[in-house]
């Protein structure tokens, strides 16, 4: 046509992983209920802790293991935490499930994840344990949870990913029912997701809610790095520390919610072993 020209310059459409048409799928627009904070924690005793559980266990205690096992307290503590939005009313869950965000493949092009069911109920050690037999059967075994889903997606065109997934979080969530044809674990994403960004380098980032998980948080574990700290309320040191980024849904968890969190976690930080068993 006379007069029209290309907005804007661009090549050819990229190849997409089954996990990014999810994503693309996932946020229809910006808008979202989202509350952001960060906290900060010196991990001195949580350190010691762990050294004390990997004397029990041949699988690595890392930070994630700590942290998922600290989150599971948290809700144990306080269950109006723990609660899944339907048809406008808040409905508490039963259990207490945690989701781990896990790379899928060495190079990091694909993401899935493990829950670990009634993590409230399981040590440290037997948190780490079971993780790590579940991330090593996610990259050993080709994700075989979410395989069916992925390889449905895999030939889907982008533009009808976010109805396929918006259907099928009413079925799962709004209905409450659940099938083996989904081609998803029954509850997939549990209470809470975490996601440990420090494995990639970052010290800080705050993840975005995945709407269609019915999932109210999302923490993000950031690299440990030096920086000074208050010590006894007059003294200042240098000490490992670790951000925690934060997004929460505000139609389920408000301020004061929040504030019970992380009053808990500091806690557990200061002192794991009054509260986390080995």
């Amino acid at each position: 046509m006379f007069g029209w020209k290309k907005n804007v310059k661009i090549g050819p459409p990229l190849k997409l992983s089954a996990f990014r048409k999810v994503a693309i799928g996932t946020w229809q627009s910006a808008g979202d209920p989202s509350v952001y904070s960060i906290l900060t924690f010196d991990i001195r005793p949580a350190a010691a802790f762990m050294e004390k559980v990997q004397e029990k266990t041949s699988d690595k205690i890392t930070m994630t293991h700590f942290f998922g096992k600290a989150v599971a307290y948290v809700l144990a503590q306080h269950p109006e935490l723990n609660c899944i939005l339907r048809w406008g009313k808040l409905y508490p869950r039963e259990n207490i499930d945690i989701f781990f965000q896990v790379a899928s493949d060495k190079k990091g092009e694909d993401l899935s994840g493990y829950t670990i069911r009634n993590a409230d109920r399981k040590s440290v050690r037997e948190m780490a344990e079971e993780l790590s037999r579940g991330a090593n059967k996610i990259r050993t075994q080709g994700d075989p949870d979410y395989k069916k889903m992925k390889q449905s997606l895999k030939f889907l065109p982008s533009i009808l990913s976010w109805w396929i997934i918006q259907f099928t979080a009413f079925i799962q969530y709004n209905l409450n029912r659940w099938h083996p044809a989904i081609g998803t674990p029954q509850d997939s994403f549990g209470s809470v997701m975490i996601t440990n960004i420090g494995s990639l380098g970052l010290e800080l980032a705050l993840a975005p809610l995945v709407p269609y998980s019915r999932t109210p948080c999302v923490l993000t574990l950031g690299a440990i790095h030096k920086a000074p700290v208050v010590v006894d309320g007059d003294r200042v040191e240098v000490a490992p520390v670790i951000k925690i980024g934060v997004n929460f849904d505000h139609r389920l968890i408000d301020g004061m919610h929040a504030s019970k969190m992380s009053r808990v976690l500091n806690d557990i930080f200061r002192n794991p072993e009054k509260y986390l068993d080995i």
